[in-house]
């Protein structure tokens, strides 16, 4: 089955708080800036800072619960921020306009603004991803909500047939018997599986011919600062610390 950070990704353009970028030198990663390219999307580069901010934004606007030391995690979000691109690609083709987006989205500001407001004095692990957001996460927020709001008007046409439906599950269930994981019945899924092939789709026919390439060995420099069981057999680590870009 698809990544859920796709799913996910129409799923709040449909009306959940949205995710979106980190900012960063700041995770303070030996060998690795700001503005080492981490993948690219046809012509657009997508940098470890910008990766860093669709992290911290996840993990304070996510209903989902994001761990930044998990790698599987932070492929996710990264593939989350590859998805964003392709289809404000696909936005600017079809030279994309609603007047009543700019309206909407300072309402969405100013809740953000609130929330994170009232969560600062409870977050005291990520305290400083609070600060960091406070400074710089509007543009990065404000390009989310716009693919999220294109790609939520297109989703639901997307035509997926009951075969795929049941094709994607019954690959599911093969992959978590051999892992030993627990099966929920077809039914109780059967949205969550229609909406990731829908998503699958929809990204494929925005994509067309754009290449996405993940620079691999930049990557690779991130992920193995994290655990490298993956928190399997230890609790998680902290994150790297801050260290402010601005100056």
């Amino acid at each position: 089955m698809s990544s859920p950070m796709k799913a996910f990704f129409f799923i709040l353009a449909a009306g959940f708080l949205a995710l979106a970028g980190l900012a960063c030198d700041k995770y303070g990663v030996p060998g690795l800036s700001g503005h080492d390219v981490v993948a690219t999307v046809g012509d657009t580069n997508i940098t470890f800072s910008d990766w860093m901010l669709q992290m911290d934004l996840l993990r304070v606007f996510s209903p989902q619960p994001i761990d930044p030391d998990n790698a599987d995690t932070a492929r996710e979000v990264l593939q989350s921020l590859e998805d964003q691109d392709v289809v404000l690609s696909a936005l600017r083709k079809a030279n994309y306009s609603d007047p009543k987006f700019d309206e909407a989205m300072q309402k969405e500001l100013v809740q953000a603004d609130l929330q994170l407001r009232q969560i600062k004095d409870k977050l005291k692990k990520d305290q400083a991803t609070v600060n960091r957001l406070e400074k710089n996460y509007k543009a990065a927020y404000t390009k989310m909500l716009l693919s999220q709001h294109f790609a939520a008007g297109l989703v639901d046409n997307v035509v997926v047939t009951e075969k795929d439906m049941k094709d994607s599950y019954d690959l599911f269930v093969m992959e978590a018997k051999k892992s030993g994981r627990q099966v929920p019945p077809y039914e109780k899924v059967r949205n969550q599986i229609k909406l990731r092939l829908q998503a699958d789709k929809l990204l494929a026919q925005f994509q067309g011919g754009m290449k996405v390439d993940q620079k691999e060995e930049v990557i690779q420099k991130y992920l193995s600062t994290l655990s490298p069981s993956q928190q399997a057999l230890a609790p998680s680590a902290s994150a790297p610390p801050a260290v402010d870009s601005s100056k």
